[in-house]
């Protein structure tokens, strides 16, 4: 049953007990008038009543109140129906209240799986657009140009819980990161394609943590970011992990008073989007 058509019934038993309830009224008004006519002939008897005028007024009395009774024969059956039809309007006003409530439920279905294809088209277009997106880069790549936006030093110690992460996120959105795991392969040489890294990349993105600062391979790296930046140009990126500004200043001052990003401010999608920017050159 529709809404439409719940209503329509509705609406029809309503107007049927309207008319059965009009014509309650009318039959009471009759049994009153009727009433207040006996009452009148009643109170005309007297001592003085001729035979023949009490005669006709007992007949009188004895019609109305005869038409009475019918009334109240037909005041019953009226009152029978109404009851009736009561009941059945209280059917279809519940069989109104059910529709109302799965067609709700089913425009909240609907609308749930609308908004559901749209995140999923959304994502879809999402990651076509950053497969299909070029490296970001801005100077050529190629001979004589960097291969890579940036370069991750870091302490293997850092891979999980930070480097990882950042590094998939940062390839994600576009960028050629140069990153140990996406580059060395068994057999490498790892100073040569450390050295080759280096020299290739724009940037060099430093993780600074406890790690960091007791391995010798992360401070090579570091020792070429700062010789490649003491030949022109901001290059190194510090990212302070797990460390303050103290121990940072006690590993090296300059280190210290670069402007750095600190994990302990930012979740690691903050961290690729803040790179983004400088990578970018925004």
């Amino acid at each position: 049953m529709s809404v439409d058509s719940a209503t329509s019934r509705i609406r029809s038993v309503q107007r049927e007990i309207e008319s059965l309830n009009n014509k309650m009224v009318s039959e009471t008004g009759k049994e009153a008038a009727n009433a207040k006519r006996i009452a009148s002939l009643r109170a005309s008897i007297s001592s003085n009543t001729s035979p023949s005028s009490l005669q006709s007024k007992y007949r009188d009395i004895q019609r109305l109140e005869s038409e009475n009774g019918n009334i109240q024969g037909r005041k019953a059956e009226l009152t029978r129906r109404i009851a009736n039809k009561t009941a059945v309007l209280y059917r279809n006003q519940n069989d109104l209240y059910k529709e109302q409530a799965t067609q709700q439920s089913r425009a909240l279905s609907a609308l749930r799986n609308a908004e559901d294809q749209v995140k999923r088209r959304d994502t879809s277009y999402l990651n076509t657009l950053r497969s299909t997106m070029p490296t970001v880069s801005s100077s050529p790549t190629g001979p004589g140009g960097p291969t890579y936006d940036a370069f991750i030093s870091h302490a293997s110690d850092d891979k999980e819980d930070l480097v990882r992460p950042l590094a998939e996120q940062l390839r994600a959105r576009g960028f050629a990161v140069w990153y140990d795991e996406f580059e060395l392969k068994v057999g490498d040489s790892l100073r040569r394609k450390i050295d080759s890294g280096l020299s290739q990349s724009r940037f060099g993105i430093v993780v600074l943590s406890p790690a960091f600062f007791s391995r010798n391979w992360p401070q090579y790296e570091l020792d070429g970011l700062v010789a490649k930046e003491m030949a022109g140009g901001k290059v190194i990126l510090p990212i302070w992990h797990k460390v303050s500004k103290d121990e940072v200043m006690k590993y090296g001052p300059t280190l210290a008073d670069r402007v750095a990003l600190s994990t302990s401010l930012y979740t690691i999608s903050d961290l690729s989007l803040k790179l983004d920017e400088v990578l970018r050159g925004s």
